[in-house]
């Protein structure tokens, strides 16, 4: 608990360290709506209290955990300065931490529920994005490659 507490106060300095983004950035589609860290931290701590049956010794340190690692995030996402690849590595590293810090409040059950969610999520957006280059989805028609002709 000693090590999330810390965590905290250094993903807090370091928060403070960067400008906030403007707010409407322009996304793909249209404007997306901004959340600060705080608040996807609650809407993470909500559907979780909701779909995984939180108990009331759980919810405290899931909070903590959603906010900490929100905080991060948001963090890892202004410093990548449009860098996607560099910020996708640094997000999955980002991850796998938040899962074992999760894994130490959670149930077995939960964790199985939390990481279904989570890969359902990246489904949605995957299709929600166009696939993100990736072809993986069925509506989207695959265009002919060209042929090179050396």
């Amino acid at each position: 608990m000693k090590k999330i507490y810390l965590l905290a106060i250094v993903l807090l300095a370091t928060s403070f360290a960067f400008a906030q983004r403007p707010e409407g950035g322009q996304g793909q589609g249209g404007p997306r709506r901004q959340f600060s860290a705080e608040q996807m931290a609650q809407r993470q701590s909500d559907w979780m209290k909701r779909d995984l049956n939180l108990t009331e010794a759980q919810i405290a340190p899931v909070d903590s955990i959603n906010l900490v690692y929100a905080k991060a995030q948001a963090a890892l996402f202004q410093a990548a300065n449009g860098d996607r690849e560099s910020m996708r590595t640094a997000m999955q590293a980002l991850s796998v931490e938040k899962e074992k810090a999760l894994s130490a409040v959670l149930t077995q059950e939960q964790m199985d529920l939390y990481k279904q969610r989570m890969q359902q999520m990246m489904e949605r957006r995957g299709n929600r994005m166009g696939g993100a280059g990736r072809g993986n989805n069925p509506d989207r028609q695959q265009q002919p490659q060209p042929q090179n002709a050396e």
